[in-house]
Formats: structure tokens, C-alpha cells, sequence
């Protein structure tokens, strides 16, 4: 009898996981992909990096994440979530491994930045749409919470032990890989969302669908780009423009930790303002990224490390409204077959951001970095006063959508 009951509980299937489990790799490739912000100083310092050099490591990242959103996103459309997913989170720990070795071989961190690209993209676009299918009321925005986490707990941890731990280039990322080996595992207990379609026409790359509408470049183009220009400026930027005397490391990982913080605090007051006055939260979020880059203007300019902070919590809490507005236009107008490859395409445009501690080391032999940095306020007014008459103007998005069938989109 005993042996009867102990057949039957081993033999009971095991209970499928969840949303949460897609996070938790989120989470995870995160971590991985901003665990390098932190250490900028560290690597320019101790590898005796050219002027830059670090920068240009940062950024190329993105150059990867463009392939990796614009082919994982509509290749998870067309084959699935997991088999898209699953693989790639799988490699982000490879790709540490990569960047751990580059701290004898500095040549693989260019190459590990651009791999890390890679698997961000295409687990950001398939995953946010595979958590969204799973549990429609809420996946998106705890992916968004789950990336957010981890961009801003990987470069704080990392700080932490690359400050007091011995050969810091190398265990900085030994917490990255602890975290993958956990979570991939549970990753593989979620099921499928996505039914496979045909594969496109020879000769057709991959579609985009959606890009092509007015709406994405009216309502979400003009605000994503500030997405990540508004933390990267406040942790990649000012960190290393301004005198810290004491712990230099582990500031940089704070004022990382504090402007993601900032923008994970940030987005559940902008799903609540969205569900009452969406228009606002956009406004809010571009008027919060013009505060904090007039800050950031002051931190450097001034030269007074505190204004960090100040300049890290508007930056941050800017992201986060930013990302919430995108996120939920492109999963409000996405139609069948559409949300990976929308939700790629929004995220190539958060993502430009990235390369801009690049451009702006690069244009400060020629213009002051606290003019940048007012300059780039400018900017950012621009487009609020555009994204503002836009709103003001705008037809339902009901009505929008009847003109386009009617026109045979």
C-alpha cells in the first residue's frame, strides 16, 4: 500500500510554473546586463583604458541588443516563446563567463558587451510577451519591474564585492552566474503561449508589424528614446565626472541602485495614473527626465557629488514613468502575431540611450559636459511640448484604428 501511494505521488505531474518564473530570468539577464556599469571606473583605472574606452564598451551593448530585439521578437511570433527564451537566457551566464576573462584580455569585454546585447534583446522582447500571454492583467508590468530589479541589484552587488573582494574584475560577476543557475531551471516548467506560425516568404526579413502606423512614431517613438538616456546619464556619466574621494566603487553602484530604484518606485505610480489620466503619465515622465538632466547640468558643474543623488532619483523616476507609457501603448496597440515584434521595435528605441555616455565623453573636448547636459534638457522640452500638442489632438485610439482598416492598412 505504502509503496501503491509513493508510485502515485512520484508519478503526479509537476505544477507548470508561471509569469513569475519568466521574470525571474528577466531578472537574471538584467542583472547580467548592467552588472558592467558599475565597474566602468574600476576597468578604465586598472586596464589603463584610452580615453573612452569604457564608454565604447558600454555602448556597444546596444549595438548587439538591436539584432537581438528586432530577430528574437518576431522569431518567438513565429516559433514560440520557449524555444527563443529559454535558449538565450541559457547563454547570458556564458556571456559573464566572457566578460570574466576580460580581465586578462580586454578585447573580450568589447566582444562579451555586444554578446550580452544579443541575449538582452531577444529575452526582453520574447519575454515580456510571453509573461503578458500567461497573465494578461499583470505580466507586463512585472517584467518591467523584474528588468528594472535587476539593472539596478546587478551593478550595486557588483560594486559591493569588486570593492572589498580580491581579484574584483572577476568575482564581480560570480553573483550573475549563481542567479542563472537558478533560474533557468525554473523557466523550463513554463509552458507555452505563442501558436507557431508559418515560416514568412523566402526573401522577407523579419516583420515588424505595427511600426509602420502613425501611432508608434506620434505616441511612442518621441518618448522611448529618453527611456534609457535618462539613467544611463545619472550612473554611467556622472559617477565618473565627479570628485569622490572615499569608496568610489561602491558610489557608483549607489547612485546605480538609487536611479533604478527610483524607476521601479516610479512605475507603479504611473500604472495607477495611466488607469485615470493616461495622457499624464507621459508628461510626467519626460517633465521628471528635464529635471533631472538640468541636475545632472549642476552635478557636474558645481562638481558636488550629492546633486548625484538628486539627479539620479528625477532621472530614475522619469525612466520608470517612460517605460511604463511605452510598454503599455505598444501592448495596447499591438494586434494578433504583432506584440514581439512591437515590443522589440519600442525596445530599440529605449535602448538608443545607452550610447550616450559614448556621445557625450566623445563631444566633451569640444563643448563643457554641464552644457551637454543642458542641452539634452532642451531636447527632452521639445519633445514633451510635441508628445503634449499630440495628446491634445489626438483622436481615440477606436477611431484611429476604423481610418486604418478603411484604408486598407
Amino acid at each position: 500500500m505504502a509503496a501503491t501511494t509513493s508510485s502515485s505521488v512520484s508519478s503526479r505531474p509537476r505544477r507548470a510554473a508561471g509569469p513569475g518564473a519568466v521574470a525571474l530570468i528577466m531578472f537574471g539577464v538584467g542583472w547580467g546586463a548592467n552588472q558592467f556599469a558599475s565597474l566602468l571606473g574600476l576597468y578604465s583605472g586598472r586596464l589603463h583604458l584610452g580615453d573612452g574606452a569604457a564608454q565604447a564598451m558600454f555602448g556597444i551593448y546596444a549595438l548587439g541588443l538591436v539584432p537581438g530585439l528586432v530577430l528574437g521578437g518576431p522569431a518567438s511570433d513565429r516559433l514560440g516563446r520557449r524555444r527563443i527564451a529559454l535558449p538565450f537566457a541559457s547563454v547570458s551566464a556564458l556571456v559573464t563567463l566572457v566578460l570574466m576573462a576580460g580581465a586578462s584580455a580586454p578585447a573580450l569585454l568589447y566582444v562579451g558587451r555586444f554578446l550580452a546585447g544579443i541575449v538582452t534583446g531577444a529575452v526582453l522582447a520574447t519575454g515580456t510577451a510571453w509573461a503578458k500571454e500567461l497573465s494578461p492583467g499583470s505580466g507586463t508590468r512585472l517584467t518591467a519591474l523584474a528588468v528594472s530589479a535587476g539593472f539596478g541589484a546587478g551593478p550595486l552587488v557588483a560594486s559591493l564585492v569588486a570593492q572589498w573582494a580580491p581579484n574584483p574584475l572577476v568575482t564581480a560577476y560570480v553573483p550573475h552566474l549563481l542567479i542563472m543557475v537558478a533560474a533557468v531551471p525554473l523557466a523550463f516548467r513554463v509552458r507555452e503561449t505563442s501558436v507557431r506560425r508559418p515560416k514568412p516568404a523566402e526573401g522577407r526579413g523579419p516583420r515588424l508589424g505595427g511600426v509602420g502606423r502613425a501611432r508608434f512614431w506620434q505616441v511612442v517613438a518621441p518618448v522611448a528614446i529618453w527611456t534609457f538616456t535618462a539613467p544611463v546619464t545619472a550612473f554611467a556619466v556622472l559617477p565618473t565626472q565627479v570628485p569622490v574621494r572615499h569608496l568610489p566603487v561602491v558610489y557608483s553602484g549607489v547612485m546605480t541602485a538609487l536611479t533604478l530604484a527610483a524607476g521601479m518606485a516610479a512605475q507603479p505610480v504611473a500604472r495607477r495614473l495611466e488607469g485615470r489620466h493616461p495622457r499624464l503619465v507621459a508628461r510626467t515622465g519626460l517633465a521628471g527626465i528635464i529635471s533631472g538632466l538640468v541636475a545632472a547640468a549642476l552635478t557636474v558643474g558645481l562638481e558636488q557629488p550629492a546633486l548625484n543623488a538628486v539627479a539620479a532619483l528625477l532621472l530614475g523616476g522619469g525612466y520608470g514613468f517612460v517605460l511604463n507609457h511605452s510598454l503599455t501603448e505598444v501592448a495596447r496597440m499591438a494586434r494578433p502575431g504583432e506584440l514581439a515584434g512591437l515590443t522589440a521595435a519600442a525596445y530599440a528605441l529605449v535602448y538608443v540611450g545607452m550610447f550616450t555616455p559614448l556621445v557625450l565623453t566623445r563631444l566633451d573636448g569640444l563643448v563643457p559636459l554641464d552644457a551637454l547636459l543642458a542641452t539634452l534638457a532642451v531636447l527632452a522640452s521639445a519633445c514633451l511640448a510635441y508628445v503634449w500638442r499630440r495628446n491634445a489632438t489626438a483622436r481615440p485610439e477606436a477611431a484611429e484604428r476604423l481610418t486604418e482598416c478603411s484604408a486598407g492598412r
